[in-house]
């Protein structure tokens, strides 16, 4: 640490003894200054001076990744896309308005008007396409599909779909049309979901990504690739992904080898590919050249669960089909709400999404990808990443490791190199050892502080990071940074205590005759050594490469030190020039750490908790502050950057502590709603869940004042819920006034049989079954569901819905059995249809009790005040309020007992 105002460069024949308290010679004569008054020579202007400088490039770095981040390109119309790689947001943003106009969750009228319209638009392109020559097919899509298991959820029921996809598919120039007998029938499917959530409007989930394919069926007509690309803009993927599991099951999918999915989990911004298979497919989007905007991270945080959502990607990787998932993820506090509406997102976003899946999309099928073995393209996991949106760097996992594996050889071979190089001037393996240790003592004293005061705020204001997460991730910066100086200036008064009162330990503490900057530099590359050591171990055992900016870390620390050494210069150019050196992998850690803050600070809701993010927040922030080691050294003054640090940090703490987490802008509370109205017992109790402040908000909602509130029994006490008795859904008042009946059951004569067993047709097994038929129609509704009680519904043996098989291998989950199931549940095409479900389960006797359930109808339409309990909350919630649509279906539930 120098405490000269000079540099060497200015006097370089004075001894460095006399411009550090950590080089003083132990064989002078002259008296030995105590350590207090030795360590804190160094003036206000330096401390100021190097403060700013750390301040002001950090400020840059993360002022360029956040505009990266947060710009978006400007929308073309159709004249000025003219290319083939054009892709126009102003010609997609017309059928967004067109898709985005209400909410059509799959069990609405509106829902069949999009697909209509769908339909329609489609035809319009096959009638262009004729007129050019192309291929343009519109695939009939009649799947019936039976799964055991939902692609969403660990739910054990049985749900049946009468699929309602709208395929098309470009038959490209080498491509094999219907009937045709040449050309190469392999396929790239874009998928995209038409169907919206329950309350949202689906402009980004997924309006827009179902206007992209229909711009990108446009542009392969006017320029056509060598290969077939499928469109499957598919129904239902908000229930359980039922549109790319039903197309699994038709004839086109056998020739799909690779998919692209484009999602929505936010208001809109950029597109993300935040998973792919593997590293060529990574590779062809890595070649969009319009602002690629990729990382690993994403996949990684999906693999270890702190996402609590999915896609259609899960549903084509079960089938061993790889691909590239794409979304949105910006302000994911309007994902699945009120505000998933067109006024709310911009052409801008259209324009990114689609420039950039269209690129991929030809990549993919211009290549010999689909076409080749296996064996010619890699198939391993890759790690791919942008930086600031420039260019795109992918490479596979072994390249990964094996990077890593050669520099965490190099590092022990340049530390001896630079203790060699400086042994004259008092570098040695025992001082370089004793940087490192401090500040690995720095780090892990960081991550100790930074989880207690994540503890606290927790307990304070647990909704922080939700709505104020820039405030929580500075904090966390300044709070490490504190953390460090105070470390590190405690292991320098420890060792000049040591060297001043402890006179015979200075033969066991080799004396430190160097400068402490340069010290820091090179201890700092065995830092990020250490930690290459553990990224490595767990890439390899768990194939994670979330951490691959260790990598570079770790190369440009050698290179700081390189410049520290030699040639061995001081000033605050070469301080400058050593900081900036880490720009690439501190851009890289300010990525991700811009990329948790905007998508996974509002995961909250979804169940991630708010814990897990801060740990989060104190990686990205430790990240940044440890490269500032060595220039915290050469401000000379720890205890003057301690105490402007200590400041900031409190000031931020405060703050922390005190400032609403909700706005109506950017961050507004998410709640979840839903009513079940009881046929039988004349009861309409309505269920709100939220986070926090569930009490603060239900005050304002008149028909809830006399309502039982406490932990969510569903969610594990992670959220909270309020259940009171709402207003009557407007379809049993009319039917009441009319005495219609909404679900009109009955249930068939019971049959008895015994099974037989082993094959074997004489002998019966001892056990009765009953078999009834459930038949009934509802009012309304295409989507019904049964329920049982669990302790009676292990004796269920079967039951299936008319019209539909068992499940196909693939669409049945391990957990449930033929002998195990509680329930079901159908989704029809069509209005006023029939109903018939088989139940078959084990008696004693014939005239053993019949089993009793619950039959259930789910309603979603409520934007014509057909659910006035929904719009009676809707319309009493505070600005920093918002109904969202939760998991699965059915915002109101009418349901009765059915006795089978």
């Amino acid at each position: 640490m120098s405490a000269h105002p000079h540099s060497d460069a200015e006097n370089p024949e004075r001894p460095l003894s006399e411009y550090t308290p950590l080089l003083s010679d132990p064989t002078s004569k002259q008296p030995y200054q105590t350590p207090s008054n030795r360590i804190n020579q160094g003036s206000w202007r330096r401390m100021a001076g190097v403060f700013l400088l750390m301040v002001v490039s950090y400020i840059v770095i993360g002022a360029i990744t956040s505009y990266k981040r947060l710009s978006l390109p400007a929308p073309l119309s159709v004249d000025e896309a003219k290319g083939p790689n054009d892709f126009s947001a102003k010609w997609a943003w017309q059928h967004l308005e067109q898709i985005a106009q209400k909410p059509h969750p799959i069990n609405s009228r509106e829902n069949l008007r999009i697909r209509e319209y769908l339909i329609q638009t489609v035809q319009q392109l096959q009638k262009e396409a004729q007129l050019l020559n192309r291929t343009v097919e519109l695939g009939d899509d009649h799947v019936k599909l039976t799964l055991a298991k939902n692609f969403l959820s660990s739910a054990t029921r049985l749900e049946y779909c009468e699929s309602s996809n709208v395929l098309v598919r470009v038959v490209g120039t080498e491509g094999r049309a219907e009937g045709q007998s040449t050309g190469h029938p392999e396929a790239v499917v874009v998928d995209a979901h038409f169907d919206s959530v329950l309350i949202g409007h689906g402009a980004t989930d997924d309006g827009i990504g179902v206007s992209v394919c229909l711009e990108m069926i446009r542009n392969l007509i006017n320029h056509p690739v060598k290969h077939n690309v499928i469109f499957n803009i598919n129904n239902g993927e908000e229930v359980g992904l039922y549109g790319a599991a039903a197309f699994m099951k038709h004839p086109w999918s056998k020739d799909v080898k690779a998919f692209v999915n484009l999602e929505g989990a936010g208001a809109g911004g950029r597109a993300l590919l935040f998973r792919s298979s593997n590293k060529a497919l990574a590779g062809f989007y890595s070649k969009v050249g319009n602002s690629p905007h990729a990382n690993v991270f994403g996949n990684d945080i999906f693999k270890l669960g702190l996402i609590k959502s999915g896609t259609d990607f899960s549903v084509y990787t079960a089938y061993n089909i790889p691909g590239l998932d794409i979304a949105f993820y910006s302000r994911r506090a309007f994902y699945h709400t009120l505000h998933d509406d067109i006024e709310h997102t911009s052409p801008g976003s259209v324009q990114h999404m689609g420039g950039t899946g269209l690129v991929a999309v030809r990549n993919i099928a211009d290549s010999d990808y689909l076409t080749k073995p296996k064996g010619i393209f890699s198939s391993e996991a890759s790690i791919y990443y942008d930086i600031a949106g420039l260019f795109m760097i992918v490479y596979s996992f072994n390249t990964y490791l094996t990077l890593n594996y050669n520099v965490l050889i190099v590092v022990p071979v340049f530390i001896a190199w630079a203790v060699i190089s400086t042994k004259k001037h008092g570098l040695s393996i025992g001082i370089v050892l004793r940087s490192y240790l401090a500040m690995l003592l720095s780090f892990f004293t960081a991550i100790a502080t930074s989880l207690g005061f994540a503890t606290l705020i927790n307990k304070i204001n647990p909704m922080l990071v939700y709505g104020e997460h820039w405030l929580a991730f500075l904090f966390f910066v300044f709070q490490c940074c504190t953390t460090v100086i105070c470390v590190q200036w405690a292991w320098v008064k420890l060792e000049l205590w040591l060297r001043g009162d402890l006179g015979p330990l200075e033969i066991a503490l080799e004396r430190i005759r160097v400068d402490s900057e340069q010290v820091a530099n090179v201890g700092m590359v065995l830092f990020w050594w250490t930690l290459l050591i553990g990224a490595t171990i767990v890439g390899r055992n768990q194939e994670l490469g979330l951490f691959y900016y260790l990598t570079w870390f770790t190369v440009t620390s050698m290179v700081s030190a390189y410049l520290s050494v030699y040639p061995r210069r001081r000033g605050t150019a070469w301080t400058l020039a050593r900081l900036w050196i880490n720009f690439l992998p501190l851009v890289m850690v300010f990525d991700i750490a811009v990329s948790c803050m905007i998508a996974m600070s509002q995961t909250l809701v979804d169940g991630t908790p708010s814990f897990a993010i801060m740990a989060l927040f104190v990686i990205c922030a430790l990240n940044c502050v440890m490269p500032l080691i060595p220039t915290i050294h050469r401000s000379a003054n720890f205890r003057k950057m301690g105490q402007v640090s200590l400041i900031l940090t409190a000031a931020l703490l405060i703050s922390a502590c005190i400032v609403f987490p909700y706005s109506a802008a950017e961050a507004p509370n998410k709640l979840v709603w839903r009513q079940i109205y009881d046929l039988d017992q004349d009861t309409s109790a309505v269920t709100v869940k939220t986070m926090h402040n569930l009490e603060d908000i239900m005050e304002r909602v008149p028909a809830a004042k006399h309502r039982e509130c406490g932990p969510d029994p569903v969610s594990s006490g992670v959220l909270t819920q309020c259940v009171y008795q709402g207003a009557v859904p407007a379809l049993v008042v009319d039917s009441k006034k009319t005495g219609e009946v909404i679900i009109k059951s009955q249930v068939s004569k019971p049959e008895y049989h015994k099974d037989v067993q082993d094959g074997d047709m004489q002998a019966e097994s001892k056990t009765l079954y009953r078999t009834v038929h459930l038949t009934w129609t509802v009012k309304d509704s295409r989507l019904c569901q049964v329920m049982f009680p669990p302790e009676t519904s292990s004796r269920i043996t079967l039951l299936k819905m008319a019209g539909f098989d068992e499940p196909e291998e693939g669409f049945r989950s391990a957990t449930v059995s033929n002998a195990s199931r509680n329930g079901m549940m159908a989704f029809k095409r069509e209005y006023d249809q029939v109903w018939d479900l088989e139940v078959v389960y084990e008696v004693e006797n014939k005239d053993s009790p019949a089993l009793e359930g619950t039959l259930g109808c789910l309603y979603d339409e409520w934007d014509r005040e057909q659910i006035p309990a929904f719009t009676d909350v809707k319309n009493h919630l505070p600005e920093w309020a918002l109904l969202g649509g939760g998991k699965g279906p059915g915002l109101l539930t009418i349901q009765k007992k059915v006795v089978v």
